[in-house]
């Protein structure tokens, strides 16, 4: 969003200290993204423009529809941002990392991928409800592999899972100056953020479950999350969940949560921005159930980890590499999701080794940590970039 005094802001990640991690190693970085103009921002809302960052805004497009449209002045945008520029660095898969790919590619310009999850599974039949499903999926996981093999850099987010479905060239042929990878989580989170809430071994009543993410689609399972609460429910739990997020589906939730009768123990606490609003939510829960289709590693996990939480997870992608075997969720179903939960509340005690070992798990996260692997592989991106530009 833009202001009218040249102020950028965003409703989540990328604020003003989300640019630190490219800042400590290249001089200066442009912003390509989707944007429209505003009057005025939300409370909720978070600034992004600083000093040594410039924004180049393309239409606010959603949709193959949105993308035709606005071809024109996106590619418009496109050659605007690449002339000022010496490298380039798509956070994809993406609607904007599809649409620029061709015109970064035929520039010659040293490229980096940060693949922040799985098309396949972001894209599949489960996560969206459209008659261009298969193609739009069939169409990007094609293509971020071909973007994979192309970059001269690619760094996942996961530790091993996306590196197997979108190997690199340095993984095919080894590293070299002009090819090399890494893997770190895009989340940021500083030695504070980590809270290890005690328990008493008692069963709470009520046990709060917590679920966050947006509400634009079924990525997120939302409705598995309310649908296991239903369950539990009727098994004789006293629950209450807390739904942290929003977007065009929040109201078909509801009416969700109203059909099974489980209105009344379910808030809907709409969007917050920022970590720290996030975390104010979690603190107040028990359990985290994430019923997600398909990811790369989940922030929303980790923070939820990291906020002393016990978690259940969709066996998919990059959870399996957050959480031990006994969390997991092989099936996409509340019943499932309901089958894995009740054995732990049935013995409430077994939870703390457990919960101990996810808070740990998270450690591993730390931005410190991860700001090491990101300043390597930002370094020789520069100097891929630096021998690009002698030649």
């Amino acid at each position: 969003m833009k202001l009218p005094n040249g102020e950028i802001w965003v409703d989540k990640q990328s604020d003003v200290k989300f640019w630190d991690r490219y800042l400590s190693v290249f001089d200066e970085i442009v912003v390509c993204a989707r944007m429209r103009e505003c009057e005025s921002v939300g409370k909720k809302a978070l600034r992004s423009d600083r000093d040594r960052v410039s924004f180049v805004g393309m239409p606010d497009f959603r949709g193959t529809g949105g993308i035709v449209k606005n071809y024109a002045a996106i590619q418009r945008a496109l050659k605007t941002a690449l002339a000022q520029t010496d490298c380039v660095i798509f956070r994809a898969p993406s609607p904007i990392s599809m649409v620029s790919y061709n015109i970064v590619k035929r520039s010659k310009k040293p490229f980096a991928v940060e693949l922040m999850n799985n098309p396949m599974t972001h894209f599949s039949s489960q996560s969206m409800k459209s008659f261009y499903q298969p193609l739009i999926q069939k169409k990007i996981t094609n293509q971020t592999k071909k973007m994979c093999l192309k970059a001269n850099g690619v760094a996942y987010v996961t530790e091993h899972v996306l590196q197997e479905l979108y190997p690199s060239t340095a993984r095919i042929k080894g590293e070299s100056n002009r090819y090399f990878e890494s893997y770190y989580s895009t989340i940021n989170l500083s030695a504070e953020s980590f809270v290890n809430k005690q328990w008493s071994d008692d069963l709470p009543d009520p046990i709060v479950f917590i679920h966050s993410g947006e509400m634009m689609d079924y990525r997120k399972g939302q409705n598995v999350f309310i649908e296991t609460l239903a369950n539990l429910k009727s098994k004789g739990f006293s629950v209450k969940g807390i739904l942290i997020g929003d977007g065009d589906k929040r109201q078909e939730f509801e009416e969700l949560a109203a059909k099974l009768d489980i209105r009344d123990e379910i808030e809907f606490t709409g969007w917050k921005s920022g970590f720290a609003l996030v975390q104010k939510e979690l603190l107040r829960g028990h359990i985290f159930v994430f019923p997600s289709t398909g990811e790369g590693l989940p922030r929303s996990l980790i923070e939820a980890m990291a906020s002393g939480m016990l978690c259940f997870g969709s066996d998919i992608d990059g959870i399996c590499e957050l959480l031990p075997e006994k969390l997991l969720v092989k099936e996409l179903s509340a019943e499932a999701f309901t089958d894995k939960i009740v054995p732990l509340l049935e013995n409430w005690s077994e939870i703390s080794a457990l919960k101990e070992q996810l808070f740990e798990k998270s450690k591993e996260y730390e931005n410190s940590k991860l700001n090491i692997r990101r300043r390597a592989f930002y370094s020789k991106l520069k100097k891929c970039t630096e021998l690009y530009n002698r030649r």
